[in-house]
Parts: structure tokens; C-alpha cells; sequence
């Protein structure tokens, strides 16, 4: 019976969680991360080592902010 209680008592925790701030623009900042991530790795590998690299630093600006976005709760 304290089993069911405490499970009880877990699951109005999870409930009352706020969700998570500004979902779109997040899903937006990780799309835009993994584009460029894989653009980047692709024309370093076919084309111009320097501008891949800078591509991908470039999408990792994005997934940095959408991090600082999740972690600040902004």
C-alpha cells in the first residue's frame, strides 16, 4: 500500500512539471544545428576543408543556444 502511495505522489510530481519554454523555436535551433552539421561535414570531406570547418561551427552556435535556451529556461 506505501508502494502505491509513493507512486501515487512520483506521478503528481511529473504532472506538475512546467513544460519546457519556446518548443518551436528549440525544434528550429536543432534543425538548423543538424543541417549544418551534416553540410559542413560534407564539404569539408568534397570540397574546402577551412569553410566545412566553419560550417560546423556555425551550426554548433545554433545547438549552443538552444542549450542555453533549455538550460535558463529563457
Amino acid at each position: 500500500m506505501e508502494e502505491l502511495e509513493e507512486m501515487h505522489s512520483r506521478h503528481q510530481m511529473r504532472e506538475h512539471k512546467k513544460p519546457l519554454p519556446h518548443p518551436r523555436l528549440r525544434f528550429v535551433l536543432n534543425a538548423l544545428f543538424m543541417i549544418a552539421a551534416v553540410a559542413g561535414v560534407i564539404w569539408y570531406f568534397v570540397a574546402d576543408h577551412q569553410t566545412g570547418t566553419i560550417i560546423i561551427l556555425t551550426g554548433m552556435a545554433f545547438k549552443f543556444v538552444e542549450l542555453f535556451i533549455r538550460i535558463f529556461k529563457l
